[in-house]
């Protein structure tokens, strides 16, 4: 595939990815916002369907226009403008990922000390949006319209591409006829051909910065990856000691009467049974009342189901993460010159914004069924009329 048929390619699976994650986020985004019962769960999915949202109605169109362009904006403010979207968007959602490893950890294995709740929840969204938002107008001033020298004997085959998804860009003109790289620091034995480009200059941060943050940058991914492993690692290990417990005290005589003692046993929490009449030590005093042996079978129950109700959101999360983890590994792997560059390869990362609706109705329940109760509506309101 040549360079011509790499970037209709691009042009192709970049709209697909536009219209198809601009439609599924927003039903995602209507639905979430709907429930009047909201969790800390609703609140990180919903701010991760806004940012996906957003990046498909807007980024990925922008990105496509840049790339037809050939990084050519004319213009410092649209330079810097493409550069805080795509640098602010992506570091916002592996922050909501690490946010999310965080919440399920919690919620999970310390389920009674309430560490993120639903008001911590839209605050640690707002601290990591303006983070992001930091990070993307660092980038911004990074980058301006430069004049790119190049060989003008390779003029009519000359592409630009540019690598992104880290905070330094490296833009870089291929020439068919030296097969080499070739960037703004080319020889002084070349003729120059100027044209306005979008690229990394140093009138605000030098050089050493501008590589620095580079590298600060890329070990900043590379702690959120760890974040994310570690935690969902330690939410299976919790788990399957649960259910080691569970299974064990099943095996024996006391598990019937000591429904509750799978969750009791943890260190870190405490049962909370629901009120009933106190006891004072008699053993027959719970089935004097007839309700209170009752009463903490129904706590147990409920603490079970919700147990499991969590176990079933971290689980399709965790799928959501690792589809992002696949998705921009290999872009990021090339922004660091680690493999080798492919523009198609390097543009998937965009199809993670347009998975996640996906990866809610094939995991999510009560997702297809608003689903289905929305296209219902919508059936029955077209008759209607």
């Amino acid at each position: 595939m040549d360079e011509k048929q790499q970037k209709i390619t691009v042009y192709v699976m970049q709209s697909i990815f536009s219209v198809i994650g601009t439609i599924g986020n927003s039903l995602v985004l209507y639905i979430y916002l709907r429930k009047k019962d909201k969790s800390t769960s609703s609140i990180f999915i919903l701010a991760l369907a806004g940012a996906d949202f957003f990046t498909c109605l807007v980024i990925v169109p922008f990105n496509i226009v840049t790339l037809y362009l050939d990084y050519k904006h004319g213009y410092d403010l649209m330079c810097r403008l493409y550069m805080f979207l795509i640098t602010g968007g992506v570091p916002f959602a592996t922050l909501i990922m690490v946010a999310i490893a965080f919440d399920r950890y919690f919620c999970i294995c310390h389920p009674f000390l309430h560490v993120i709740t639903i008001f911590r929840a839209k605050l640690i969204i707002l601290i990591l949006l303006s983070f992001a938002g930091i990070l993307g107008i660092m980038v911004a001033l990074m980058y301006g319209i430069n004049d790119i020298i190049s060989d003008p004997s390779s003029q009519s085959n000359n592409s630009c591409y540019s690598n992104t998804s880290s905070s330094y860009q490296q833009v870089t003109c291929n020439s068919t006829i030296n097969n080499a790289n070739m960037s703004s620091n080319l020889s002084d034995d070349l003729i120059n051909h100027s044209y306005g480009m979008c690229s990394p200059n140093y009138d605000i941060f030098n050089e050493d910065f501008v590589l620095l943050f580079s590298k600060i940058h890329a070990v900043l991914y590379l702690l959120m990856f760890i974040f994310v492993v570690v935690l969902y690692s330690l939410i299976y290990r919790e788990i399957h000691v649960r259910r080691a417990r569970k299974a064990k005290r099943k095996r024996s005589s006391l598990y019937p009467s000591q429904s509750c003692a799978p969750e009791a046993s943890l260190g870190d929490t405490h049962m909370t049974l629901m009120p009933g009449p106190m006891s004072d030590g008699n053993a027959d005093e719970p089935t004097k009342n007839g309700h209170s042996s009752k009463r903490r079978k129904i706590g147990a129950t409920l603490k079970e189901k919700q147990f499991y109700a969590n176990i079933r959101t971290a689980a399709m999360l965790f799928i959501v993460t690792i589809v992002f983890l696949v998705a921009f590994l290999p872009a990021l792997l090339m922004t660091q010159e680690l493999i080798p560059y492919n523009i198609v390869i390097f543009y998937t990362y965009f199809v993670y914004n347009t998975a996640n609706p996906v990866i809610y109705s094939f995991m999510n329940q009560s997702f297809r069924i608003e689903l289905k109760n929305m296209y219902s509506k919508m059936c029955n309101g077209s008759r209607k009329h």
